[in-house]
């Protein structure tokens, strides 16, 4: 095993492998293997030994590992040297060190394993397809997106599954692509499945070129898009059907956007503004030319406000001049939301009220004229009580007080309309003649209640007996006296309270008055409730409880 002749490259990659520094070559011819390579493996003993034997070897990656735990990966084979005679009288051994070639070929299969298991995982459609238009391959996603087996897909060309309709604008992208004049596109198409049926997808398409630019090879991406078209297809009907509702509506109805455009206007609006078709109004300025003139900048900014507040239901009502006549409309406009293509959209509903407004005017003149004569009335009784008691001073007094105090809920029931009177407007009415009192010696409190009228009869008349007996003989005929008057609502009960103290000594009366009536039975009958009277020597004590139902008004539905 002596060296006979050595190649430079055996050289440099010998001791690439066992990391010494070699002779040359003229060095090393005659000497031996186990003097040049003193710490050889074993196993290459025993290759040696194999091959002088006859054998030939050879191994096609032999890894070396290194004290340092790197490696390196030789390639080599060994066979014998046979003389003229046949007899074998030494070996040829080759050996290449292609560590580098071995990691390149490992990452490149590496690589490809990746780019397989993407291919072939991915969530999309993904084939690679030829300039002639020819499924090279395709992978799973692929073939159940457009629902052919893999093996029949990649035996059809792209018009065999293209939809006739989107056909010509995917091949006209195509050729785009193949004569260099673009890279990429991107479009949704409709693809016929196996059986029939349509499929919608998103396209997106590059392609790989050779050296020369020419196409290699096409990579399709296709995305199924078909729930969203679905959705995206039953969204234009239901705004069909929105802005078709607009435009039959019977009522004044017009959709605009905060670009100030018009998108849709009723029929029933365009009448009543004297207008022949939608051409007339296209911008929001159309319209305040239209209706309120020289008031057209004004109203404007109030739509400008509108737009940028955005409310969920805003009312207004505003004075309009069509057609020469001034008509009043009641307007209520609601922000809808923002469109796909950024739009915000609002929705303003009028109702023309100058009908309304003129029989309410009527009705309130009505009122007025009632709650006039009500008082002649009332002011009659008070004469004929005088003229039938003339003699009785306390008679006539506490007849008229009480008629007044019967007067004060009439002002106050016939400006709500007979709906019904605030608590806290009613004790004040009643109170009137101790008016400068009231924050200071009368204290006032309770949430903001409604009576309604038969409760706020009754109340009213007990406020203004127990107001007269206090100034008269309790709480309020003394200096020092305070009352205090409160009301409240716990759940589906009512509840209100006259409490006197610092007055002087109180002493049950000895007879039941009419004074007693109204604060007792009347009240107690007025409201379904019932009435505590407390005689306490500190102060009297007067406490009402009902159910709701029974004294105040009902809150609208």
């Amino acid at each position: 095993m002596r060296y006979l002749a050595v190649s430079h490259r055996y050289l440099s990659d010998t001791e690439c492998v066992f990391s010494r520094r070699l002779p040359s070559p003229t060095e090393i011819v005659g000497r031996s293997v186990d003097e040049i390579l003193p710490d050889l493996p074993l196993r290459w003993v025993e290759v040696d030994a194999r091959v002088l034997a006859g054998e030939e070897l050879a191994e096609q990656e032999d890894f070396v590992l290194h004290e340092d735990g790197s490696t390196d990966c030789a390639r080599w084979s060994m066979k014998p040297w046979r003389a003229a005679d046949g007899q074998i009288c030494g070996a040829l051994l080759f050996f290449e060190v292609i560590t580098e070639q071995v990691a390149a070929k490992h990452a490149l299969a590496e690589s490809e394993a990746r780019f397989r298991a993407t291919f072939e995982n991915a969530a999309v459609g993904i084939a690679h397809v030829s300039s002639d238009l020819r499924w090279l391959r395709a992978n799973k996603a692929l073939s159940r997106i457009l629902g052919w087996p893999i093996d029949e897909l990649v035996t059809k060309s792209l018009r065999h599954i293209s939809h006739p309709d989107d056909l010509a604008v995917d091949l006209a992208h195509v050729e785009q692509i193949c004569a260099g004049k673009i890279d990429s596109y991107g479009m949704d198409k409709r693809y016929l499945r196996k059986d029939g049926t349509i499929v919608w997808g998103r396209l997106t398409v590059g392609c790989v070129r050779r050296s020369d630019g020419s196409v290699d090879y096409i990579v399709a991406v296709i995305e199924d898009i078909t729930a969203r078209k679905q959705a995206e297809e039953e969204l234009a009907k239901s705004e069909e059907r929105f802005r078709s509702s607009i435009l039959h509506s019977p009522v004044p109805t017009m959709l605009y956007d905060d670009r100030e455009h018009i998108l849709a206007v009723s029929q029933s609006w365009l009448t009543a503004a004297g207008c022949v078709s939608a051409a007339e109004l296209h911008r929001m300025e159309d319209w305040t030319i239209r209706a309120h003139a020289e008031r057209s900048g004004e109203i404007l900014e109030l739509i400008r406000e509108i737009i940028a507040t955005q409310p969920q239901a805003r009312t207004d009502e505003l004075v309009l001049n069509l057609a020469g006549e001034k008509r009043i409309w009641a307007y209520v406009t609601s922000y809808l939301g923002i469109q796909s293509d950024g739009r915000h959209l609002f929705l303003s509903v009028a109702e023309d009220i100058t009908d309304r407004r003129a029989y309410e005017e009527r009705i309130d003149l009505l009122m007025r004229e009632a709650r006039h004569r009500t008082k002649n009335i009332l002011g009659l009784v008070q004469a004929v009580a005088r003229q039938t008691a003339a003699k009785d001073r306390d008679f006539i007094e506490s007849f008229t007080e009480r008629i007044q105090a019967l007067a004060a809920n009439q002002d106050l029931l016939v400006k709500s309309g007979w709906q019904g009177a605030d608590v806290a407007d009613l004790v004040r009415a009643q109170l009137a003649p101790f008016a400068d009192l009231v924050g200071s010696r009368i204290a006032m409190r309770g949430p903001k209640l409604r009576l309604n009228a038969a409760a706020a009869q009754a109340v009213g008349l007990a406020v203004h007996e127990l107001g007269t007996n206090a100034g008269k003989y309790g709480a309020l005929s003394m200096d020092a006296g305070r009352v205090d008057v409160s009301w409240q609502l716990e759940g589906d009960t009512y509840s209100m309270g006259w409490i006197e103290r610092d007055g002087p000594p109180v002493r049950p009366p000895e007879r039941q008055g009419f004074g007693g009536t109204v604060i007792e039975s009347m009240t107690k009958r007025a409201v379904g409730g019932e009435v505590e009277l407390d005689y306490a020597p500190s102060g009297l004590a007067w406490h009402l409880t009902c159910p709701a139902a029974n004294a105040l008004e009902a809150k609208p539905v």
